[in-house]
């Protein structure tokens, strides 16, 4: 498995549960290779992660939309988009820029191209960039993201990435969103409290990435504790909650019972000051 992989499993995820996820447009993505890896991951690692992903959508999905209830015309910038589709549930004046690897970006703009021709999805307006976070500098990422904006109001969207970085790139990103934010412009973060690298369900997703992780596509499995987010230069915390405490509020009669029984990801909303 590489990691671009891993964009078309969350995505297929959040297709099976669409009254959680208010995705949508993420069945678009659905394909007969990715169906086939899924049973083996909620067998191997954890039953609930297909429920787990769509709240973390539905998280971000009402966050972002909120914002740009307020902020018409601002801009969406999506830090490791993989296949999200956030940009067809909001505002359409809302201008979106889609970062990632160039092989997922030329993928991705050209489906979505072809089925906004088709009339599956309504046109919006999207800028694709590939950036690979671990290879440019701070000042290259900068310069190529400032020409892209329009000094408008920013909502940053880093989903399903820190994971897969070292903590001296998520420090270089957050500087960079320093760097080309203004006040009152907000960042999403998703990651892993340290904590959850004692649990059971996490090794065996260690375990199941370094059985079937290819060969020269290496990841990090970062954790961050919430002290991170709170002393992050040049912003504040405005909320924080996990994926347990989610599924207490969209999922009746949830099955889930216990944080230290699932990967319990943290979502966490920063505004920056």
């Amino acid at each position: 498995m590489q990691i671009h992989e891993t964009a078309f499993i969350t995505s297929m995820y959040r297709s099976y549960h669409e009254d959680i996820s208010k995705d949508l447009y993420a069945k678009l993505w659905n394909n007969p290779k990715t169906n086939s890896l899924i049973p083996s991951i909620l067998k191997n690692v954890s039953k609930d992660e297909a429920i787990l992903h769509s709240l973390r959508n539905r998280f971000f999905y009402e966050r972002v939309k909120s914002f740009f209830d307020k902020n018409d015309g601002g801009t969406f910038i999506n830090f490791g988009s993989g296949f999200s589709m956030y940009q067809f549930q909001i505002n359409k004046n809302v201008t979106t820029i889609e970062i990632d690897k160039k092989d997922i970006i030329n993928y991705k703009k050209e489906k979505i191209d072809k089925w906004i021709t088709q009339g599956k999805l309504p046109f919006r307006k999207i800028l694709y960039t590939s950036i690979d976070f671990n290879i440019l500098t701070e000042r290259e990422i900068i310069k190529i993201l400032l020409p892209l904006l329009q000094n408008k109001p920013t909502f940053i969207l880093i989903e399903g990435v820190l994971f897969f970085l070292n903590r001296d790139t998520t420090n270089k990103l957050f500087r960079i969103f320093r760097r080309i934010q203004s006040p009152g412009d907000l960042v999403g973060s998703v990651s892993y409290l340290p904590e959850i690298e004692t649990t059971e369900v996490y090794q065996r997703l260690l375990r199941y990435f370094n059985a079937n992780n290819d060969v020269g596509d290496s990841f990090n499995h970062q954790t961050i504790p919430t002290s991170y987010y709170q002393n992050t230069e040049g912003y504040l915390l405005k909320e924080h909650i996990d994926e347990f405490q989610l599924s207490q509020i969209y999922t009746s009669n949830s099955a889930i019972t216990s944080k230290s029984s699932i990967l319990n990801e943290n979502m966490y909303l920063l505004e920056m000051t």
